[in-house]
C-alpha cells in the first residue's frame, strides 16, 4: 500500500486543480484529465504503478462513467418525427466509419470488426452541453440529439457484441443472454409505461434522510454491471442500463445532478480518465516514424468518416450545407465511449499499446477541436465578434 501513497496524491491533486486550469486554457476537462495522465504515466514520469487497487477505480469508474451516459439519454425527448428525421443521419454515422475502420485495419493488424465498431462511437458527453446553449435551429437540435444518442446506444451494443465475441462468449448460451440484456433495457420503458415512477419516487422520498436514492443508484450500478459481466457482456452495458433505471426512479432530478453527478465527475470518472491517460505510452509511439503515419492515418480517416460521411446524409435530410458540415463535426467528436473501447481492448490484449496510444490521441484532438469548429461553421460571425 506504500507504493500507491505518493501516485494517489498526486492524482488527488490533479483532480483539485484540473478543472481550474481548464476552463483558463479552454480545453474540455476530460480532455485535461487524459493529458494529466499521460504526464504522470508512462509517457513522462512512470509514477502510477500497476496495482489491484488503481485497476480497481479505472474500472468503477468507466462503469460509473457508462452509468451516467445512461442517466443522461431521456427517450421521452426522442419522438417519432425524430427517430423518422434522423434515420439516414444515423446509418451514415455508423456504417461509413465502420467500413473506414474495417478496411484500415488489414494495415495496422488489429481485429476489422474491432476497429470498425471503435469508428463508428460518437460522445453524447460533448454534445449535450453544446445542445444546452440553445444557439441552434430547432429541427437541428433535435435530429444532432437523436442521432447521437442513438449512435452511441448501437456502438455501445455492437462493443459489446464484437468483445464478447472476440473473448469467444459467443455461445449458444449468449443468445439467452442478449434476450435477459435487451429486457433489462426496456425496463426503465416498462416502469414509465406502467406507472411506477410515482410508487416508486414516493417510497424513495421517505427515507431520504438515509441518501437511500445514492445508495439505490450503486447498487444498480454494481449489480447490472455484475449480471452483465455473467451474461458475457462487459460491465458497461450494466453500468449505462443502471442509469437508465435510475433516471425513470431517482426522484428529482436535482438530487440526481448534484449528488450523482458530483460523486462521478468529482472523483470517479476523474481517475478512469487520468489512468487511461497514464497507461498511454507516447515515447513508443514516437520512436518509430512508421507510426506516425499510421496516427496520422488514423486521426484524419477517424475524424473525416464522421464528416464526410454525416455531412452528406445531412443535406440529403434538407440541411444547409454549414448545418451539414456542422453536424458531420459534432459527430466527430468522439470521447468517453471510444476511450472506454480502447481500454478495455488493451486489457483484453485485442489492440497494442500503440494503436491504444493513437485511439486516445484522435479522441483527445476531435474532442478538442471538432465542436469548436462545429461552432464556428455554423456561426462565423459569432466568433469573429468574440475576437
Amino acid at each position: 500500500m506504500d507504493e500507491l501513497a505518493i501516485p494517489l496524491l498526486v492524482v488527488f491533486a490533479g483532480i483539485v486543480l484540473i478543472p481550474p486550469i481548464a476552463r483558463r486554457t479552454g480545453l474540455p476537462v476530460i480532455v485535461a484529465e487524459i493529458i494529466f495522465g499521460m504526464l504522470i504515466g508512462r509517457s513522462l514520469f512512470d509514477l502510477i504503478p500497476d496495482h489491484d487497487i488503481i485497476e480497481f477505480f479505472s474500472s468503477f469508474g468507466l462503469a460509473y462513467l457508462m452509468f451516467l451516459g445512461g442517466m443522461e439519454t431521456d427517450f421521452a425527448k426522442l419522438t417519432r418525427r425524430a427517430f423518422r428525421q434522423a434515420f439516414l443521419v444515423v446509418a451514415v454515422s455508423i456504417i461509413v466509419p465502420f467500413l473506414t475502420g474495417f478496411i484500415l485495419a488489414g494495415w495496422v493488424d488489429v481485429n476489422r470488426f474491432l476497429l470498425g465498431t471503435i469508428f463508428c462511437t460518437t460522445s453524447l458527453g460533448l454534445t449535450l452541453p453544446l445542445l444546452k446553449s440553445g444557439q441552434f435551429r430547432p429541427r437541428f437540435a433535435r435530429i444532432l440529439l437523436t442521432s447521437v444518442v442513438l449512435v452511441d446506444i448501437i456502438s455501445l451494443f455492437l462493443l459489446a457484441f464484437v468483445l464478447s465475441g472476440l473473448e469467444g462468449s459467443l455461445t449458444a448460451r449468449f443468445s439467452y443472454s442478449f434476450i435477459i440484456i435487451l429486457a433489462l433495457f426496456f425496463l426503465p420503458w416498462l416502469i414509465r409505461k406502467r406507472k411506477l415512477r410515482r410508487k416508486i419516487t414516493l417510497r424513495l422520498s421517505k427515507d431520504s434522510l438515509f441518501d437511500i436514492e445514492v445508495r439505490l443508484a450503486f447498487a444498480l450500478i454494481f449489480i447490472l454491471a455484475a449480471i452483465s459481466a455473467q451474461l458475457g457482456f462487459h460491465a458497461i452495458i450494466g453500468g449505462f442500463i443502471a442509469g437508465l433505471i435510475a433516471s425513470e426512479v431517482l426522484p428529482r432530478k436535482i438530487l440526481r445532478e448534484e449528488k450523482l453527478q458530483s460523486f462521478g465527475y468529482g472523483f470517479f470518472i476523474p481517475m478512469f480518465f487520468i489512468f487511461t491517460g497514464a497507461r498511454v505510452n507516447l515515447p513508443g509511439v514516437f520512436a518509430d516514424v512508421s507510426n506516425l503515419t499510421v496516427l496520422v492515418v488514423i486521426v484524419a480517416a477517424g475524424i473525416l468518416s464522421k464528416i464526410v460521411g454525416v455531412g452528406v446524409a445531412a443535406r440529403f435530410t434538407g440541411f444547409r450545407i454549414r448545418e451539414s458540415v456542422a453536424l458531420g463535426l459534432f459527430h466527430s467528436a468522439r470521447l468517453s465511449l471510444i476511450i472506454a473501447a480502447a481500454d478495455m481492448s488493451i486489457r483484453l490484449g485485442l489492440i497494442s499499446e500503440n494503436l491504444f496510444a493513437m485511439l486516445i490521441i484522435l479522441a483527445v484532438v476531435s474532442a478538442t477541436m471538432a465542436p469548436a469548429l462545429g461552432r464556428r461553421v455554423l456561426n462565423p460571425s459569432a466568433q469573429s465578434t468574440k475576437r
